[in-house]
């Protein structure tokens, strides 16, 4: 079934209010739902997706009302949003993200920020955070977000949910907002393993190659990177996950230091960021928050000539990294550096995790390489991710690797 077939059969749904939402997770002024076909092997699930992506007769308003409106209603329906309808998904409501997604904590100044359902204290994460927020809180079955420096990955952590960030380009992210063209990707997050494998079937179709993985790598800079009580939280999961592969190891992913790659992501991102949202600043002047107003001045000054010096080191680091992670090896670090940190938490608090967390989440991005964060430990009484990196284009294999880990550890949650 086409999107026009949807739209000619009259299931395109506009309802005055999103659905019911006790996490402040879904958005308000420009609200839309589409009925799926019913059929497929999404059928009786329900959706949500990020409020960047186009949808047909709506106008998304990428975490800022100004943009929303600034920009006219979308003349199309964004692919992968299409994709889960005709497979039998309905979408119920867009989510709310971070203020022009350049965020990692899940706040919006203008739109209200996402509850986490496992402490309202708490943040959600961002930029997806209605996406993590509304899925783990029952409020929806899976949710679609997008993904540079961990805006799938950090709130799936933050929340308890599995989450995706596919091999670039693996998913089309048409429809998406501008923001990162050479590291943003389609993410994507559900609360049930199972779902989360089906969810992959229909978006990531089947891997190229057939891979299986036999030796586990212990990110041992990553693990060096959080605080002593993250790890030890971590590595009783870590090692359940060794006894169900051939070999492990200890490695250190980055030879010259995590922290030079996380300038290479800082300054392609910045670049690129401004490149997107530059002229729209401009001509506008929209008010923009202290945190992601400071980040867009500085990359407002990236140069080309280190915007291209940035971009050389990330084709070595992609090139480096596909000698390093064989089909056959799994890589297994830290998803990010905490648990949800507290609503209350200062703005340098929140830039502390962000610049400890970022180690971690830049290694995805740099190399195009495909993660997944699995909810099997917790901190506090609040989840803490744990994830895996595989290489490029074997997506669906670390998926059902998960999804078997998921079976032996017994942290399935549905």
């Amino acid at each position: 079934m086409s999107e026009n077939t949807l739209l000619n059969n009259e299931r395109l749904s506009v309802a005055a209010t999103p659905p019911y939402d006790p996490l402040q997770s879904f958005v308000r002024e420009n609200h839309i739902a589409l009925e799926g076909s019913g059929k497929g092997k999404l059928a009786n699930l329900t959706f949500a997706a990020k409020d960047v992506f186009a949808i047909q007769g709506s106008t998304y308003a990428n975490g800022h009302p100004k943009w929303l409106e600034t920009h006219e209603p979308d003349t199309f329906t964004a692919s992968a949003i299409t994709k889960l309808l005709e497979s039998g998904a309905d979408l119920v409501g867009k989510t709310v993200c971070d203020e022009l997604c350049f965020s990692i904590s899940g706040e919006n100044w203008h739109y209200g920020s996402p509850l986490n359902p496992h402490d309202v204290r708490r943040y959600a994460g961002g930029s997806s955070s209605g996406t993590a927020a509304a899925t783990a809180g029952g409020l929806v079955d899976f949710a679609i977000g997008s993904d540079c420096l961990g805006s799938v990955r950090v709130p799936a952590a933050y929340n308890g949910v599995f989450g995706m960030r596919p091999t670039y380009e693996r998913v089309a992210n048409d429809g998406e907002a501008p923001y990162c063209a050479s590291m943003d990707v389609l993410g994507y997050v559900a609360k049930d393993v199972d779902v989360f494998v089906k969810i992959s079937e229909v978006l990531l179709g089947e891997d190229k190659r057939e891979v299986e993985f036999k030796r586990l790598y212990i990110a041992r800079d990553c693990f060096d990177t959080v605080d002593p009580e993250v790890r030890d939280a971590l590595m009783p999961v870590v090692d359940q996950v060794c006894r169900n592969l051939e070999q492990s190891k200890e490695v250190d992913v980055a030879s010259d230091g995590l922290e030079s790659w996380v300038e290479v992501f800082r300054y392609v991102q910045g670049y690129e960021v401004w490149q997107s949202y530059g002229g729209w600043i401009n001509k506008y002047r929209p008010f923009i928050n202290r945190g992601p107003k400071e980040r867009l001045e500085w990359a407002a000054q990236i140069s080309h000539q280190e915007y291209a010096k940035a971009e050389a080191r990330r084709q070595e680091l992609i090139s480096y990294f596909r000698d390093f992670l064989a089909d056959d090896t799994v890589l297994v670090l830290p998803t990010a550096a905490s648990i949800a940190p507290l609503r209350t938490a200062s703005l340098e608090d929140i830039n502390r995790t962000r610049s400890q967390s970022s180690s971690l989440l830049c290694i995805s991005p740099l190399t195009g390489a495909p993660q997944v964060t699995v909810p099997f430990a917790t901190l506090q009484g609040m989840p803490l991710g744990l994830s895996f990196i595989s290489a490029e284009g074997t997506d669906m294999e670390l998926v059902r690797f998960v999804g078997r880990m998921a079976s032996h550890i017994g942290n399935n949650r549905s």
